[in-house]
């Protein structure tokens, strides 16, 4: 008889004890080269020994990751990352937002200067924020996004042949530039609702539309501001009922929110995405 074909059920857990057992340099570098956020932690959960390794690295094979993971539009991560009330102040005066989109203008210039700190350093404690942020908002919000626009986009073309629409498929399989396109309007997104959304029932700075306008979409492509809004759109056509309810007044803020704020995006403001 010929010998069985079938696979070893035990194949995958072999191989995962050959990994395990290389020496601690090698799975140091093997934790350093893994080039996206979901990979490392999908191995450092599956592994009780990859995730020793791991503990006893993490600034370093964090900062790496975080680094290849970012490519691209790091930048914008950056600033998502300074703009936060934790950061900027929660007052969000004139003061603080006009040289604030002057520093994020001269980040975005490569002839500059001023350039953003690099990630190699950066805090320990950033560093873990913009990992955080990444994985809990923006990769999700960017994988949601595409199919939601994939859908309106399957339901126009069907409306205008007169025929049923078909559901899209969940998965969109985008390309790592078609990610990155959208993952930088996430956190541009993020960055505007931190300079000039709702803070704990706040209104910052004196701004009317036009000037925030001519302030922050200035900074970016017309096709980049256009994402932007498409970004927002999105927020508030999914999730606007529970972002009104947590708009709600805040017993303990020293003063209600303005019933009518102002925001470029839609005439109405909004609490920032990641609760910060």
């Amino acid at each position: 008889m010929g010998k069985s074909t079938r696979p070893d059920p035990t194949a995958g857990d072999v191989e995962a004890s050959a990994l395990e057992r290389l020496p601690a340099e090698l799975r140091y570098q093997i934790l350093r080269s893994i080039p996206d956020l979901p990979t490392l932690c999908a191995l450092v959960h599956a592994s009780p020994v990859m995730y020793a390794q791991y503990a006893r690295n993490r600034d370093n094979v964090l900062r790496a990751c975080v680094e290849s993971e970012l490519d691209g539009l790091y930048v914008h991560a950056y600033a998502c990352n300074k703009s936060r009330a934790t950061t900027i102040g929660p007052a969000r005066t004139n003061e603080v937002i006009v040289p604030f989109l002057d520093a994020y203008r001269d980040w975005l210039d490569p002839r500059s200067s001023n350039a953003p700190v690099p990630v190699n350093a950066l805090e320990p404690s950033t560093v873990r924020w913009l990992a955080t942020f990444h994985l809990s908002v923006a990769r999700p919000m960017t994988n949601m996004y595409s199919r939601w626009a994939l859908q309106n986009l399957a339901r126009a073309v069907a409306s205008s042949e007169g025929r049923q629409h078909e559901q899209t498929p969940q998965d969109a399989n985008l390309s790592r530039s078609e990610e990155i396109r959208i993952m930088r309007a996430v956190y541009q997104c993020e960055t505007f609702h931190h300079l000039f959304g709702c803070h704990r029932g706040r209104v910052p700075g004196n701004y009317r539309f036009h000037e925030i306008s001519g302030l922050f979409f200035t900074i970016f492509d017309p096709w980049e501001a256009e994402a932007i809004g498409c970004i927002d759109e999105f927020v508030r056509h999914g999730y606007g009922r529970l972002l009104v309810d947590q708009a709600q007044p805040d017993p303990d803020a020293d003063k209600p929110p303005n019933p009518e704020p102002d925001d470029e995006l839609e005439g109405a403001c909004q609490p920032d995405l990641d609760g910060t």
